[in-house]
């Protein structure tokens, strides 16, 4: 068995360790933290440093671009493209960080080396937004056609006096320039900022010698400055592309955050490696620059506190292991002496009257006064028992005695309860024999009562329903009344109709005669002004031949021939109104017959219809008097069973009142059996607890005298 030291020691150990433990874990996790925080900061303070690098550069271009841009012999547009050419390469011909610089026309010409020869950059960038946009304008770092090498172009719109774009200033400068700033600003293990565009140019296999390069192209790199670099490799790495090609497309949209915002702090995983990373956008332009630290490159700090921690931890707690073992020992060290105490009494002669001697202050010698004095009071205990031990024999004795006779006195008292119990249960079989039967007569009466209750009700629905069919009789005859009214008024009027649609027919059969008589007329007309028109013709032909005696003669022809033309156009529309007009009397004469024909129909079918619903006024008249003596047979019948009904009522009333007594005294009966079985139980209880005393007397008078001997083995 483990000593109470060792457990002490083991447990006092344990949560030195676990206090350990858990101190050293939140404070590498605030070291953790507290790292993460200030490479974030030293992230953000040396990309911030970047764009301000960059942005620096970029103003001190455009800066000396304005300046020129200025001059009042370049704003006059009556100075030639040449002499602005010349004036522009004398001012930056000190200023050797410049490769080229040119200024373009309004159509995009310039003159290039100093006048040397004139070529177009019309479809340039640098050349189309400064016109457009009148801001300044810069393209990406890009490979240079025409130099072979890499560049970076900036232009600047050139105003005259009334403030409109006339010229275009651009000047060419080192494409690696970009890079050596970027790389000047450098965090974590030496690793050196990275510049990214976010133009939207069209990319592709030309992404190289593009001036705007497509969304996410790194334009500023270490590796661009590199002896061995690739020209044509220049520019063609895409940041977002290089995400998803290596499976980190799950970090895509935080990277979609360059877009978004102008600055920000990323922590993401490449190749299962934790990284971070800080960005900033540069002013003023599309450019993007950051810096991403592997976690690694400051792990080194955190491994070295953490193993310190740990040996520091283990040699302290092996210390202090060591001191609180050696102080609880001494501590408890007084125990003992309780230990060997106890065993003395417990092995020993029982002698209660012994005490432990105190020899401490602490919580060992509470715990020995304890003792003491629940030894103490051991010790009166078991002397008052020894006082109380003959007396408690003589009572065994006495109560093992009384046993047998309450035992046997209870068996009697059960036998009668039984003999009891039996006469109930057989008067209470009779009373359930009687509830029984009296239940039955009452269930078929109540069921003879019902189907009186149905034969009422049926014969008060067959009563409502012959009356509500007497009622819709009449209504009907009403209604039959009113329509065969209706038919004979429709009937006379019909008849008018057709009256009137046949005296109708004849007045457009007249109308008709009438159009043929005027036709007829017409034509006669036409035909005279056919006879007047060569009557005029002649008439001329004669005055022809009459010469000067016949010229007023001959005009005379000529009215009388315009006059029979006339009448003869007259006639033909004459002719065309009374052809339409006999088509249109034609079609109404057609309509107005088939109309006399309906009519007719229409008459002859009011007629049959009529006839029918007479017929119908008979019948309904007939089923309305047969109705009605079958609606005074069923009120007597309905009279007869409304006696039969009270009759019944009587009968179920009565038989309930009997009912009701036959459940009070079975009621009576049950609760005297309940009562009974109660008793019957109880006694039972009784019975068996008598037994089982005059069985535990004697045992108890045993166990009495066991106890004595033991109590007799104390010594008080």
């Amino acid at each position: 068995m483990k000593s109470l030291r060792f457990r002490i020691c083991l447990i006092t150990i344990l949560v030195m360790i676990l206090s350990f433990v858990s101190i050293s874990f939140i404070a590498i996790s605030n070291a953790k933290t507290s790292l993460e925080n200030e490479m974030a900061a030293a992230l953000v303070e040396s990309t911030h440093a970047t764009a301000e690098a960059i942005q620096a550069s970029n103003h001190r271009e455009f800066k000396m671009l304005e300046t020129l841009a200025s001059l009042s012999q370049i704003r006059d547009p009556n100075v030639s493209l040449l002499d602005k050419t010349h004036i522009i390469y004398e001012a930056m011909i000190l200023d050797t960080d410049y490769i080229d610089v040119c200024i373009l026309d309004k159509d995009g010409n310039a003159w290039i080396n100093n006048g040397a020869r004139m070529i177009s950059f019309a479809e340039r960038n640098y050349f189309k937004e400064p016109f457009k946009t009148k801001k300044r304008f810069s393209t990406d770092p890009f490979v240079n056609k025409v130099t072979n090498a890499p560049a970076t172009f900036y232009s600047v719109p050139v105003f005259d006096d009334k403030n409109n774009v006339i010229n275009v200033i651009f000047c060419v400068v080192d494409g690696l320039k970009l890079s050596t700033l970027a790389t000047g600003h450098k965090a974590g293990d030496n690793r050196p900022a990275t510049v990214i565009t976010l133009n939207n140019g069209q990319g592709g296999e030309n992404e190289a010698y593009s001036e705007l390069h497509s969304n996410g192209t790194i334009i500023a790199s270490e590796k661009f400055l590199a002896k061995d670099a690739v020209l044509e490799e220049f520019t063609t790495e895409n940041l977002f592309e290089t995400i998803v090609a290596d499976g980190n497309d799950a970090y895509l949209k935080d990277f979609e955050r360059f877009k978004k915002e102008e600055s920000g702090v990323l922590v993401y995983y490449k190749n299962g490696e934790k990284r971070i990373l800080a960005f900033e956008r540069v002013p003023e332009t599309n450019w993007v620059t950051y810096i991403a630290v592997p976690f690694s490159d400051f792990q080194g700090d955190i491994d070295k506190m953490t193993n310190a921690i740990i040996i520091y931890g283990a040699i302290i707690t092996l210390a202090a292991g060591l001191i609180i073992g050696l102080v609880i020992s001494i501590s408890i060290k007084p125990l003992k002496t309780v230990k060997d105490a106890i065993n003395d009494i417990a092995t020993g002669n029982a002698d209660l009257s012994k005490r432990i001697p105190i020899s401490s202050n602490n919580e060992i010698g509470a715990v020995v006064t304890g003792f003491n004095d629940f030894a103490e009071k051991l010790h009166k205990i078991i002397f008052d028992i020894k006082s109380s031990k003959q007396h408690l024999e003589e009572v065994g004795i006495r109560m093992s005695g009384n046993a047998k006779e309450t035992s046997d006195s209870i068996s009697g008292v059960y036998d009668s309860i039984e003999q009891m119990q039996e006469q109930l249960n057989s008067q209470s079989d009779s009373v359930n024999n009687t509830t029984s039967a009296v239940t039955q007569i009452s269930a078929q009466i109540k069921r003879l009562e019902g189907m009186i209750e149905e034969q009422v009700k049926g014969i008060k629905d067959a009563s409502s329903a012959i009356e509500e069919m007497i009622s819709n009789i009449s209504s009907v005859n009403g209604s039959v009344e009113n329509m065969a009214s209706s038919f004979d008024m429709l009937l006379k009027s019909s008849e008018g109709g057709l009256a009137k649609q046949v005296l109708v027919g004849e007045k457009i059969k007249e109308i008709e005669d009438q159009s043929a008589s005027l036709q007829g007329a017409n034509k006669v007309i036409s035909e005279i002004a056919e006879q007047t028109n060569l009557l005029a013709m002649n008439a001329a032909i004669e005055a022809a031949h009459a010469g000067d005696a016949g010229k007023g003669f001959s005009v005379v022809a000529t009215e009388i021939k315009k006059l029979s033309e006339n009448s003869s156009k007259e006639s033909a529309k004459i002719n065309d109104q009374l052809n339409r007009i006999a088509s249109s009397v034609s079609e109404v004469v057609h309509a107005s017959t088939d109309s006399t024909a309906a009519f007719k129909h229409v008459s002859s079918l009011i007629n049959d219809t009529n006839a029918i619903v007479r017929e119908i006024r008979n019948t309904m008249d007939e089923q309305n008097n047969q109705s009605a003596q079958i609606s005074r047979s069923l009120q007597v019948v309905n009279e007869n069973t409304q006696k039969v009904r009270s009759a019944s009522h009587e009968m179920a009333a009565g038989n309930s009142a009997i009912i009701d007594e036959i459940h009070k005294l079975k009621n009576a009966t049950d609760q005297m059996a309940t009562n009974m079985k109660k008793i019957s139980d109880g006694a039972g209880t009784i019975n068996n607890a008598g037994a089982e005393l005059e069985k535990i007397a004697p045992e108890m008078k045993s166990s009495i005298m066991e106890i004595s001997a033991q109590i007799d083995q104390f010594k008080v």
